[in-house]
């Protein structure tokens, strides 16, 4: 199983939200931007992914919220998204090609986490679940 994600962290205050990226990849190269991006709350935020591997036809986003586990957001196969329980209205995504977004209508406190985005060739990444350590 070839798996490959970046990570886009949102940091949100009462006032602004920073998301600022970081990033780990192998073998496919996944590119993701932003670094940071500001706004108020409210407003909309877009990411991009881009991974530069044809074969790779599942891409997934994910979030971590400090404090938390990590979370599923959608699983996209060949361009359709299937959005996980809790993330079907606020959060769009749209491909083209090689390249894939994820916007985030309005931003709220509960988005304050890092995003990862990241391919896979085959669909056994979408059976991951969250787990959290209590």
């Amino acid at each position: 199983l070839s798996f490959n994600s970046l990570c886009i962290c949102i940091r949100l205050s009462l006032t602004y939200k920073i998301l600022c990226v970081s990033g780990v990849s192998e073998s496919v190269l996944i590119t993701q931007w932003p670094r940071y991006i500001s706004s108020l709350p409210g407003s909309p935020a877009e990411i991009q992914c881009y991974q530069n591997d044809t074969d790779h036809s599942y891409t997934y986003w994910y979030r971590k919220p400090r404090g938390k586990g990590l979370e599923l957001m959608v699983v996209v196969v060949a361009n359709l998204p299937q959005f996980q329980d809790g993330f079907k209205s606020g959060f769009k995504t749209a491909a083209a090609g090689k390249l894939l977004n994820l916007t985030i209508s309005s931003i709220e406190e509960k988005d304050e986490a890092v995003y990862f985005c990241a391919t896979s060739l085959h669909g056994a990444v979408a059976n991951l679940r969250t787990v959290t350590k209590t």
